[in-house]
């Protein structure tokens, strides 16, 4: 009994202990539901959404509310005018430059070292700089940067036209082009749709994105990292891959590199890298060998997700509003005509292209959560953020905003439109930000417009996209959690708009 009551007692004890410590933190914090002793909020998150549960959650809550994982909190911000607050306001743009491990895992393991999922360091700033650096060599000449585009555009066709009745699942098809496109632009090789490398680069890719699904799971229960579950086994296949395609190619460039020839884009790596190491006096930021296999991680694997996920979408909704896809026709049709495919040059004249581009991003909820862990103690709509609290752009939440996007449940490609019929820009909105905002936006984001404008110009100038008859008509809705959200599997023919009129550039 004297052992019960001792037991019963420190419990108590720690009890107390814990409601009054965790008050104390929370009270200067934004408001947000109590959390459990050691589970924290997850009973309240699991309850909410299977797939969108910080968006119900900031229904109760509010515009910024806090929620505690089982590693730490989370600061969820979910109107435009917080995030650009917090990530753009003077004196605060340093501070959410932040990526624990902890936060990420198993991301980092999976990518290995990599720029996107690195912490705030000085070899994270340094590998930035070498990263935008090479972007501006490899994509000096946006044309050229277009034409290397449209190549990946060509492959996609190729595929179609040998599709029976032209139809095909559009995620598939199209993540694995942009695959090829993107080895293409980082080693010189031109390879097929079925070469294993691609097969590989999409189970690395499946992998990343199921990764996201157990993270819960491995932050109540961190030994199960070190249990051989699936997910250790997929780690380790993912790991597998990433090392017998990066490093190998990385150091056959190197070995070959000649200063001054700049042969694709880990060329334009190694040269960057070289340029910026010759400005550094630092000693601490990391090293070629492993720095740049990390960045060639990021295009392929960050870069193939990304765009074919936005194309998909792109997809869908063009099927699902075909007044949207008959506007886009005429457009092309007025600018670039029938006897040419369009390019990079025309994009300035196809407003109505790029505004269902975007609006494809906005309605979709397709960017889900953009998060980094403040490197020191902040303010956030006058809340106290203290140091390593993950603070999380809720995308989704902020893209459906109705006092930035009046009724915006409706898919209106018109509003990213000015009153002369002008395309406004993709900075230009103030809600608007599928690429994240900030010191840790995406780097890349300029050769991905050109990517998808590429794709929806020529495929779109070329065919008419439909949905097989008889074909249930797809949901936008989500059904699974992901990293990236995707739409369910749907099937589209594409139907071409004028037979025999078009014929491979090549």
């Amino acid at each position: 009994m004297m052992i019960i009551e001792v037991f019963v007692t420190l419990f108590l004890v720690w009890f107390i202990w814990y409601f009054i410590t965790t008050y104390i933190e929370r009270k200067k914090m934004p408001p947000g539901p109590f959390p459990y002793p050691f589970i924290g909020n997850i009973p309240q998150i699991f309850s909410a959404d299977r797939v969108t549960p910080f968006s119900k959650l900031a229904d109760k809550y509010g515009d910024i509310f806090t929620v505690t994982f089982p590693n730490g909190n989370a600061v969820i911000l979910n109107t435009a005018s917080l995030a650009r607050e917090a990530r753009l306001a003077p004196g605060r743009q340093e501070v959410l430059l932040g990526k624990s491990p902890e936060s990420f895992y198993p991301f980092q393991e999976i990518m290995g070292h990599n720029m996107a999922g690195s912490d705030y360091s000085l070899a994270y700033l340094f590998e930035r700089k070498v990263f935008v650096s090479a972007m501006h060599i490899f994509g000096a000449g946006i044309e050229r940067a277009s034409v290397r585009a449209g190549r990946a555009v060509d492959i996609a066709i190729k595929e179609i036209e040998n599709k029976p009745g032209r139809s095909f699942l559009p995620k598939n098809l199209l993540e694995s082009s942009i695959v090829v496109q993107l080895l293409e632009w980082l080693t010189s090789k031109k390879i097929a749709l079925d070469d294993p490398i691609v097969q590989e680069i999409y189970e690395f890719n499946a992998i990343m994105t199921r990764g996201a699904l157990p993270l819960t799971m491995y932050q109540l229960f961190p030994f199960l990292r070190y249990l051989p579950t699936q997910l250790s086994r997929e780690i380790k296949r993912a790991q597998q891959i990433r090392e017998n395609i990066f490093p190998l190619e990385y150091r056959a460039h190197r070995d070959s590199y000649i200063p001054g020839t700049v042969r694709d884009l880990t060329d334009s790596f190694i040269s960057a890298y070289e340029k910026e190491l010759a400005k550094e006096i630092e000693k601490d930021i990391g090293s070629k060998d492993s720095g740049i296999p990390g960045l060639m991680v990021n295009v392929v694997a960050v870069g193939s997700e990304t765009s074919s996920t936005w194309l998909t979408w792109f997809f869908l909704y063009n099927v699902l509003y075909p007044n949207v896809q008959s506007k886009i026709h005429e457009e092309l049709d007025a600018v670039v005509g029938r006897d040419r495919l369009p390019n990079w040059k025309d994009a300035e004249n196809l407003p109505y292209l790029q505004a269902t581009l975007c609006e494809v991003a906005r309605a979709s909820g397709m960017a889900t959560l953009a998060g980094t862990n403040a490197i020191r103690d902040t303010t956030i709509a006058g809340y106290h953020i203290p140091k390593g609290t993950f603070v999380c752009l809720n995308l989704p939440k902020v893209h459906e905003d109705n006092r930035e996007w009046p009724e915006p449940e409706k898919f209106k490609p018109e509003r990213f439109l000015d009153e002369d019929g002008k395309f406004v820009g993709w900075n230009k909105l103030h809600g608007f930000m599928p690429f994240g905002i900030g010191r840790r936006e995406c780097p890349g984001q300029t050769l991905a417009k050109i990517m998808l404008f590429s794709f929806a110009s020529i495929l779109l100038h070329r065919y008419k996209i439909e949905l097989p008859e008889g074909a249930e008509i797809p949901t936008t809705k989500v059904s699974t959690p992901q990293l990236a959200t995707k739409p369910n599997d749907f099937l589209v023919v594409a139907e071409p708009r004028e037979l025999g009129l078009l014929q491979d550039r090549h």
